[in-house]
């Protein structure tokens, strides 16, 4: 288990300023990711899709869809524990990448 915690403050002029951060564990799954293209060059604006993987040969179900920013980076989550996914990724209707993810 890890935590994380970030905050941006502006202090005034002459402020002084007292804080403490607590971190409570975090156990919530998430996919982090890059797509890049075959130079390693970060691919923006792609459509990646989160679908829930079908293992009994029906259907995959889209769960959730983003497009990669300028660096090519997107996420989701929270992702259910012990569940098998399917990332599909599209850039200018061409499939780029198919994944499959199982978390656990």
């Amino acid at each position: 288990m890890s935590g994380f915690a970030k905050f941006y403050f502006r202090p005034a002029e002459g402020e002084q300023i007292k804080t403490a951060v607590h971190i409570e564990p975090d156990c919530r799954s998430a996919l982090c990711g890059v797509v890049l293209d075959t130079a390693e060059k970060p691919v923006p604006d792609a459509l990646v899709l989160l679908l829930r993987a079908s293992e009994e040969g029906e259907d995959d179900a889209i769960l959730a869809y983003c497009f990669t920013g300028p660096d090519g980076s997107f996420v989701f989550g929270p992702l259910q524990g012990n569940a098998l996914y399917l990332v599909r990724i599209f850039k200018s209707s061409v499939r780029l990448r198919e994944l499959e993810v199982r978390v656990e």
